[in-house]
């Protein structure tokens, strides 16, 4: 081959290797110049830029007409030729070809590379989206406000380039006053509570008005900053914000419920697609927000009215020991239709009564309240139980009361030897007549529901109660707590009432709602009312002191009459406990011109013992308690020693009581 076509040759090769147009151009330019013999050569995209003079010139085309730039030679020995001409045209379109092709693969490329970007950018965003879902699902479940925020918080820093991050958010309190809570992400408490909440300063003001979201790349370089008294910047041993993203938590009314901070100590962490994201944590935080105040708000409602349709506290009657129990399905936040009441009849007898409506909600609160009512009405004529829950019965035929109404109602008189009882039932559960000897059953028998029928039948039976013996009445949230899986017969309930019975009303009915939460797994399904007395043994001491120091010693003059009766060990043993728990209650009282009281009641089995006073009680200790190691702590440490039962109420004083066994 000779040596210009060698050359053409070379050329060929190295512009199907050229990976630019200027390589491509630098090579023909260069071929064009040997194999001519022309001492100057170039080839350019743009126009003509040889001098002026003899040269050569051949246009760059494409494949369909345009024209890609030029290839021009001059400065020849001699004139240029036609051979010159067909072996510049040839470089020209050798030229032309490799930067067609060098173009349409840069266009691929580029494509190809837009198209990966395009699919990253939908695939993060997917994934934004996927976890906003997430993070939405999430904060929709709870109902729990500090929850949600938390939530919220932890989310948004964990799903953007935020080191740290912050939740501040007005709250109501039941009384109705507005405060403003927190709750941080990233880092400990400890490190913002010496700090006073923020404030609305020029940078927080946006935030808190709800007019928009801020975005900052540099806090400290921006023109708010630093401008507000008194720290004139972030007070010392703040965090090192410089990156910053704050976005307004709005209600669907406008309301401002809050704000969402978050800072990162390096500069431009944060983009506009953080903003964005953030910005839907924000909506769906305002939406679990709303909703979980609604949630509080029906809770409020319901815990008000549920209270207003039960006793604020039973009363306080001689010869009668009284507790009862409620405890409302579920989360609480709907009334339900259980019920029970203690009161004064007209003939003086005291009427007790366990009720369950069917369903729950307004409803049934109305009917619950109809038929407490109708039964207080109705006690000044000192009725038998059935008349009663006949007269109960026309009253919801009457008002077209929805549903039925379930009650068992005793009438208890009481006399010098225990009390007379009569009982009837309306399709309720059976009560529990635990006796003093140990002994317990299911005690009348079922009668129809009220509100279905214009005669229902209403069995009613009598007994007589002796000192001891002990009546429980319940509703079926106990019997039926674990059903279908369980349903406890009468006789497992009175098995129940046994165990605890001579610990006292108090404890049967903690016992029984006890089991029948266990039962159900910690969440009952159906409202626990519980209702028990005790015939208490007669009272033999009944003493009220004033709260000083000199109480202590009148106990044992309080105390002297039946010290024969209970025997020297015995009678010892009450004067040394009631002894110090009188003078517990004057150390504690805290009441000016308090009193304390004792009363001492002996049953054939047992001795009650009672001291109360006027002041706001304590916890108490776990049990056993340990031994004191100081002067202090030696009353409930002798009462727990040496009481068989012994516990601590509060109802319009404090008492605590103690048993001890006639052994």
């Amino acid at each position: 081959m000779s040596d210009p076509l060698r050359s053409l040759a070379d050329a060929a090769r190295a512009v199907t290797a050229a990976a630019t147009d200027q390589a491509v151009l630098d090579i023909v330019a260069a071929a064009a110049r040997d194999v001519i013999g022309a001492r100057q050569a170039v080839a350019r995209r743009g126009p003509n830029g040889a001098p002026h003079g003899p040269r050569l010139v051949a246009p760059l085309v494409a494949r369909y007409g345009s024209s890609l730039g030029l290839l021009e030679l001059w400065d020849k020995d001699g004139a240029f030729t036609r051979d010159d001409e067909t072996i510049v045209a040839a470089l020209a379109q050798m030229a032309a070809n490799a930067i067609e092709t060098l173009e349409l693969l840069n266009r691929e490329h580029a494509a190809r590379l837009e198209a990966e970007e395009t699919g990253r950018r939908l695939l993060l965003e997917k994934q934004r989206a996927e976890a906003l879902h997430r993070v939405g699902q999430a904060i929709s479940r709870r109902l729990e406000l500090q929850e949600i925020v938390q939530l919220a918080t932890d989310a948004a820093r964990e799903l953007t380039p935020a080191q740290f991050g912050a939740f501040f958010y007005n709250v109501l309190s039941d009384a109705g006053e507005a405060y403003m809570l927190y709750t941080l992400s990233g880092v400990e408490r400890s490190v913002f509570e010496r700090f006073p909440m923020p404030r609305n300063t020029d940078i927080f003001a946006p935030t808190f008005n709800g007019e928009g979201i801020v975005r900052i790349d540099d806090v400290r370089q921006d023109a708010r900053y630093g401008r507000s008294a008194p720290y004139n910047g972030m007070p010392d041993g703040h965090l090192p914000v410089r990156s910053y993203l704050a976005v307004p938590v709005m209600a669907s009314d406008g309301e401002v419920v809050g704000g969402l901070f978050f800072g990162h100590p390096e500069p431009g962490m944060f983009t506009a697609e953080d903003e964005h994201m953030v910005a839907g944590i924000a909506a769906q935080s305002a939406i679990a927000i709303e909703n979980a105040r609604l949630y509080q708000e029906r809770t409020r409602t319901a815990q008000t009215l549920q209270r207003a349709l039960l006793p604020p506290h039973l009363p306080t009657i001689d010869g009668l020991e009284l507790a009862a129990t409620y405890r409302a399905a579920g989360e609480g936040n709907e009334v339900g239709g259980d019920f029970y009441d203690v009161f004064v009849q007209g003939d003086g007898s005291y009427a007790l009564v366990v009720g369950d409506v069917c369903g729950k909600g307004p409803q049934a609160a109305a009917v619950t309240a109809l038929g407490r009512y109708t039964l207080r009405a109705h006690a000044v004529a000192g009725l038998r139980p059935s008349y009663q829950l006949l007269r109960l019965n026309d009253q919801l035929l009457r008002q077209q009361a929805p549903g039925f109404v379930t009650a068992a109602l005793a009438r208890v008189d009481l006399t010098p030897t225990g009390a007379d009882l009569e009982l009837s039932t309306a399709g309720h559960p059976l009560p529990i007549l635990a006796r003093a000897d140990g002994t317990a059953a299911p005690v009348g028998d079922v009668g129809t529901p009220l509100g279905i029928l214009e005669r229902p039948e209403l069995p009613e039976i009598t007994a007589t109660l002796e000192p001891g013996d002990l009546l429980v009445f319940y509703t079926d949230g106990v019997s039926e707590a674990a059903a279908p899986r369980r349903i406890l017969t009468e006789h497992d309930l009175a098995a129940l009432v046994a165990e605890k019975a001579a610990e006292g009303p108090r404890a049967v009915v903690e016992h029984l709602e006890r089991v029948a939460v266990e039962n159900a797994g910690g969440q009952p399904r159906d409202d626990i009312a519980c209702l028990a007395l005790r015939i208490a043994a007669p009272l033999r001491v009944s003493e009220r002191f004033p709260a000083v120091p000199r109480a202590a010693h009148d106990v044992a003059d309080a105390l002297a009459p039946v010290a024969e009766e209970l025997g020297e060990r015995l009678a010892q043993d009450v004067r040394l406990l009631a002894t110090e728990l009188v003078a517990n209650a004057v150390r504690h009282t805290g009441v000016e011109d308090g009193t304390v009281a004792i009363e001492l009641r002996i049953a054939p089995r047992t001795v009650h013992l009672s001291v109360s006073d006027d002041g706001p009680g304590f916890p108490l200790p776990e049990r056993p308690i340990a031994n004191p190691e100081g002067p202090g702590g030696w009353g409930l440490y002798l009462v727990d020693q040496c009481a068989a039962r012994w516990g601590a109420e509060r109802t319009d004083r404090h008492r605590v009581w103690l048993e001890l066994d006639r052994g």
